[in-house]
């Protein structure tokens, strides 16, 4: 739901080193303004990645806005990361070679073992409090003044505050970097989000040594204004080892080089005419070129009208007299912050795709649509949030439909064959909500499924398909990019398909394995314990009052036993009840296992909403419960929609902002099965878990939880 007032050629590197930092100049092919063109890349070099990251604001030089009223082209103002090799003193970045701003995001590299060291700088400009929500909730009032700071999303690290002993942070995205230019923060007697530090902080993010290789991502998190940053610009790729490390070709058992891989960061901005828009303080002028950072998803209709063409962008409209009028603006959709640039497929074995997504709030439905038959292709599925995709072989096509949960729409592999005791997984169709990541073996498929030698001039459009969150927001049609196959030449790696290593991150020496690093015996905190045998925890997806004039994001707890009974007194905030998020508790703490071992709960998720969320808890990765099979090992999660019955269905839709109660779901009038995960934790610290739809989230539909070491 929206929260709204009133309603190329040859791949080749071009590389210059500076330092210990490689800088990717060029990308894949550096040709054309509308070419594909990599992200620059930071790679680690002996064990360490250390650079400074400035957040500030730059007009993006990819994206051009021609106000409809005449006036010069328009470069919007963008909000992204100055990268360069930490320099001895200082909080800026040289300019010039070995330094990197881009709009479309900045690929960090590291290995398994490394080590993410990071000075971190906010140099964000100052906001207009009429332009931006949640400025009146609780521990808000500072969020003009645009604090930030930084998330590895998919990292499996400590989440570790700063001590006098060191005072660098781990991936603790309770800190906030404010910048002194805009003004001093004001104490917050309650809902204090974490440690203020001004203008700049350290960061020192380790990287455990048997981590899985993978595609992981970074951004900001500072609650309440998630949204704003991430749409403004703010994120980047971030990935651990190589894909060699877990893709093989069919034919010689070798890695697949880093030649044949892309790295696609997909990005979307909103951008006005001038006039006047609608926010939570009321209607407020804006100006030509000017980024609506707060994102409306009835900014674009979400069909192109007839002989519309839409690559890389849809035109704004008027959504009558409860909504904006975004005549004459325009909603970017970036591929590496460019707008629907050309992709020459040329290496014969095809590509590996690694995609992520940098929306805040939309999700994308994702199809290689055939230009000749105007179908979709196939694609082989490599991996799912960073994690390699590891099916038996055993394993019936209607169950990996099943394990998709709606990420994916599985097809046939034509002309596989089980190799070793896997098999291949073939999708044509995607859907990524916020903070999602796939990677796909790409390559010239006939309209049969086969691989063949693409004829003259095959090309592919990739293609972002309208999408309706069940009752919620409804995401608009966008052509992304064109495919061109340019392949010649015969195959060296693969012939119909590629092999896919389990990650081994749940066997014996994996991370959700092997003892915690450095985790030490010691007692426990008041309140904190390890779940009961049998007992599993159960959160539910709502609002906290559902009988308010606007939406109250919230999630609620309880703790059930192993008869399936609520465990009295467990129920937080109060039974049936749900809460917005405050930073100042923690909902859940457990501890590891004994010796320090990872330890797995069992977790059910409940939506009372009838519009989607995504469910994603940092620090580790889930697998859902099948008939007693498991799903990939995941980051984030589509809850389902609950479906009232007939004798509460108008209630909910007409005075209950279309969410139902915990009772209504405990009596049976409100249907929404739980979706059961087993989440093995691994690592230490307090984080949080949240609705990864970054409205939702900085509504408050997130909660604080503690790992600790285990007593013994």
């Amino acid at each position: 739901m929206s929260r709204k007032s009133p309603q190329r050629k040859p791949m080749h590197r071009c590389v210059g080193t500076i330092g210990a930092i490689t800088i990717l100049a060029c990308g894949i092919e550096a040709a054309l303004a509308a070419d594909f063109v990599e992200p620059p890349v930071f790679t680690s070099q002996n064990g360490v990645l250390d650079i400074m990251m400035v957040a500030k604001a730059k007009p993006i030089p990819t994206i051009s806005f021609t106000p409809p009223n005449g006036g010069s082209a328009i470069n919007p103002i963008g909000w992204a990361y100055d990268i360069c090799q930490r320099p001895a003193t200082g909080s800026s970045c040289p300019s010039g070679t070995g330094t990197a701003w881009d709009y479309g995001g900045v690929r960090l590299a590291l290995q398994q073992g490394d080590s993410l060291n990071i000075h971190f700088v906010n140099q964000l400009p100052k906001l207009d409090p009429n332009k931006l929500n949640h400025v009146t909730d609780p521990g808000g009032a500072n969020l003009f003044l645009n604090p930030t700071n930084l998330h590895t999303h998919g990292l499996l690290t400590p989440a570790r505050a700063a001590t006098r002993a060191d005072p660098t942070f781990g991936d603790y995205i309770f800190v906030t970097v404010y910048n002194s230019a805009n003004g001093t923060p004001v104490p917050q007697s309650t809902h204090q989000h974490g440690p203020i530090v001004m203008d700049s902080v350290d960061f020192k993010i380790p990287v455990p040594s048997n981590h899985p290789s993978g595609l992981l991502w970074y951004h900001p998190h500072a609650h309440g204004i998630a949204l704003n940053q991430v749409v403004q610009g703010m994120a980047g790729l971030l990935t651990i080892g190589n894909v060699g490390n877990y893709v093989k070709g069919d034919v010689a058992n070798a890695p697949i080089p880093n030649a044949n891989v892309r790295h696609i960061m997909l990005k979307e901005i909103q951008v006005l005419a001038k006039g006047t828009v609608n926010f939570d303080s009321g209607p407020q002028a804006v100006a030509d070129g000017e980024v609506l950072n707060q994102e409306d998803p009835g900014f674009c209709a979400p069909f192109p009208a007839r002989g519309e063409v839409r690559q890389g962008s849809c035109p704004g409209v008027d959504n009558g007299p409860d909504g904006s009028n975004f005549t004459g603006g325009k909603w970017f959709f970036t591929v590496n912050g460019i707008q629907f640039p050309t992709i020459p497929m040329t290496v014969p074995d095809g590509e590996i795709w690694r995609i992520g997504t940098a929306a805040g709030s939309l999700s994308y439905d994702l199809q290689l649509i055939n230009d000749v038959n105007n179908r979709p292709m196939a694609t082989q599925l490599i991996s799912v949030d960073g994690v390699a995709v590891h099916l038996p072989q055993d394993t019936p096509m209607n169950t990996m439909v099943t394990r998709g949960r709606g990420k994916f729409r599985v097809v046939p592999c034509q002309g596989v064959q089980v190799i070793g005791n896997t098999i291949p997984v073939c999708v044509d169709e995607i859907v990524m909500m916020p903070s999602a990541r796939v990677e796909l073996w790409v390559t010239y498929r006939n309209p049969g499924g086969n691989i063949t030698p693409p004829p003259t001039g095959a090309t592919a459009t990739l293609k972002n398909n309208p999408l309706t969150m069940g009752s919620g927001d409804t995401w608009p049609a966008v052509d992304l990019a064109k495919l061109q196959f340019n392949q010649t030449g015969a195959p060296r790696l693969t012939r119909n398909q590629i092999v896919v290593d389990d990650s081994g991150a749940l066997q014996p020496g994996g991370i959700f394995a092997a003892a915690a690093p450095g985790a030490q015996a010691a007692p426990l905190p008041p309140g904190c314990a390890a779940l009961p045998p049998g007992h599993r925890r159960r959160i539910f997806f709502g609002f906290a009052d559902v009988s308010a004039p606007s939406e109250t994001f919230a999630l609620g707890y309880e703790e059930v036993d192993q008869n399936g009974n609520v465990v009295p007194g467990s129920q937080k905030p109060a039974p049936d009840a749900l809460e917005q998020f405050d930073p100042s508790h923690n909902t859940i703490c457990l501890p590891l296992a004994q010796g320090q071992t990872p330890v797995t709960e069992t977790w059910e998720l409940v939506n009372l909403a009838t519009e989607n969320h995504n469910f994603h808890l940092h620090q580790s990765r889930f697998v859902e419960r099948l008939d007693n099979t498991a799903s990939p090992l995941q980051d984030n999660f589509p809850l389902g929609v609950s479906v009232p019955d007939n004798t509460i269905a108008d209630q909910v839709s007409n005075n209950q902002l279309g969410v139902c109660t915990v009772a209504q779901w405990r009596s049976g009038h409100c249907v929404s099965p739980p979706v059961v995960l087993d989440i093995p934790f691994s690592q230490l610290g307090e984080f949080v878990y949240h609705c990864h739809i970054l409205e939702h989230e900085d509504e408050s539909m997130m909660a604080k939880i503690q790992v600790v070491p285990s007593p013994n």
